[in-house]
């Protein structure tokens, strides 16, 4: 046999060394995965409607007093330039409960706009859907239907009590203008209700 076939056949009857590359690559992926997954399921600590929350007046408020805080009805808006601004925060830190309407094709969406008791603004379509109710109230840290009664934890929206708690009013993404809270007008012309 041949200086040449000899070093073939040890090639081919030794155990071939195997790269960690692969092994390593997959371990760093697996922990990236990880970190990741564990961000979106337990390092985000916002509740689904903190999201909706983008603008704050800058102090607490406080809800507790002897009789509820009913909306303040403020003038119909309208869309201009593909825009509806739905309050001001200088509006909303001296009322912190106001009620308005969108008007466009001849239709009223009502809409809202509040000061959760930390201070942050939320945007949402003033209705209780179930009993078509348009209208709402404060008692202390909660928000009530003035129709049915149903009522809802102020921060969260999660139902807590009535026949219409999977029905909040329907928070609404908003941007801050300056003083402007402005939602988009194609979100409010294709708005429907949820039941």
């Amino acid at each position: 046999m041949s200086k040449d076939q000899n070093s073939k056949k040890e090639r081919f009857s030794q155990p071939e060394k195997k790269s960690k590359a692969p092994l390593i690559g997959g371990m760093i992926i697996l922990g990236v995965a990880i970190i990741a997954g564990s961000f979106f399921l337990t390092g985000n600590n916002k509740s689904d409607s903190d999201r909706f929350a983008t603008a704050t007046v800058g102090q607490t408020v406080d809800y507790s007093g002897p009789t509820p805080l009913q909306q303040v009805k403020v003038g119909p808006v309208k869309a201009e330039n593909g825009k509806v601004v739905i309050s001001t925060l200088s509006e909303l830190k001296d009322k912190k409960f106001i009620y308005t309407q969108y008007q466009a094709g001849g239709k009223a969406l009502p809409l809202t706009a509040l000061v959760r008791p930390d201070g942050s603004v939320v945007v949402a379509v003033s209705i209780c859907e179930p009993c078509n109710s348009d209208s709402f109230r404060i008692e202390g840290d909660i928000i009530v239907c003035n129709a049915c009664n149903t009522k809802w934890e102020l921060d969260s929206f999660k139902g807590i009590g009535g026949g219409c708690t999977d029905y909040p009013p329907d928070l609404l993404v908003y941007t801050q203008n300056g003083d402007k809270l402005e939602v988009d007008q194609a979100v409010l012309d294709a708005w429907k209700p949820r039941v």
